[in-house]
């Protein structure tokens, strides 16, 4: 079965376009639109005209795409944006009269499970106990989990404990950087709110676990680190290893540069993402440091391949 997910974020809309078949999912084609969803609802509540505009069309775009590929199932969902504006009913009544499409507004505790069975999938037979982290433009999942390769395709049986914090890149960089660089004050604010929510997270999780990092921020952070010509390919196979001290050199780094220094590190990677990519690797930073960890292993797969991955599993 030719499957097409698309994951409607806060910050990218993204395709995966996937052939599934005897439990396993062999990706056809991959896109992505940075279409910042979330701009200014963390501060309205609503999702403005401009970015409803920068929506339609990029699911128009994938929409042709997935005529093109001849597909047989299509699956369109919407995570920490979407769940949060206070006009999304209307967004989707748009998006339906001119896409046809209806999209599905997963919760925060489904957003975690099929994040979590993405970023396992690649690596589960290497994992005893792992901590999965998705920095998102609007909120962070962190969902730990034990022996997932005990329970393919169904990842999510193998969770131990989950959250979803309304902590994602665009919301903080909305709230608290005004300018980049940012100001010293600007930091140690963003720092101290991402402090005193990590100090309520009441998660269980494993003193061994290894930490995956999964999506948007920790996928462009290892293109990054991997030198300015490095392509998606490169994440590919078992994951990218980065240490807790790689995360907080690009910290560092990152919080003294301008927005357009930043995209000059990458400019494929940075794509649509350079103004916001300091504060994720701030939260990054502050992540490992919350749950001592020494590292993290970088997974080439998020939320779309996991939509896939659900799909999959509901029709064994």
């Amino acid at each position: 079965m030719r499957i097409a997910a698309i994951d409607i974020g806060t910050n990218t809309v993204q395709l995966l376009i996937a052939d599934a078949e005897a439990g396993s999912v062999r990706r056809v084609c991959a896109e992505e639109r940075f279409v910042r969803l979330g701009e200014g609802v963390d501060a309205t509540g609503r999702i403005g005209p401009a970015a409803r505009d920068r929506l339609r069309s990029a699911l128009q775009d994938h929409q042709d795409t997935v005529h093109a590929h001849d597909v047989d199932t299509v699956v369109a969902a919407g995570t920490s944006a979407l769940r949060d504006a206070e006009n999304r009913d209307a967004v989707l009544a748009d998006l339906r009269e001119a896409l046809g499409w209806e999209v599905e507004i997963l919760s925060g505790h489904a957003e975690a499970a099929w994040s979590f069975a993405a970023a396992c999938a690649p690596v589960a037979e290497e994992l005893a106990s792992c901590l999965v982290v998705d920095i998102g433009g609007g909120s962070t999942e962190l969902i730990a989990g034990a022996h997932p390769h005990r329970h393919r395709p169904n990842f999510p049986d193998a969770i131990v404990d989950r959250i979803s914090l309304n902590l994602g890149c665009v919301r903080l960089t909305e709230r608290y950087f005004d300018r980049q660089p940012p100001r010293p004050r600007a930091i140690a604010d963003a720092e101290q709110h991402i402090q005193a929510a990590l100090s309520d997270v009441p998660l269980t999780v494993d003193p061994q676990a290894t930490l995956i990092g999964t999506a948007g921020t920790a996928t462009a952070l290892a293109r990054v680190h991997a030198g300015p010509d490095s392509t998606g390919d490169a994440l590919h196979g078992n994951g990218v290893p980065l240490t807790h001290s790689d995360v907080q050199h690009w910290r560092e780094r990152l919080l003294r540069l301008s927005v357009d220094d930043v995209r000059a590190l990458h400019p494929q990677a940075m794509a649509g993402r350079a103004d916001v990519f300091p504060v994720g690797i701030l939260l990054l930073d502050l992540l490992l440091r919350h749950f001592d960890a020494p590292a993290l292993r970088v997974s080439p797969f998020e939320l779309r391949h996991g939509l896939i991955l659900r799909t999959v599993a509901r029709q064994t």
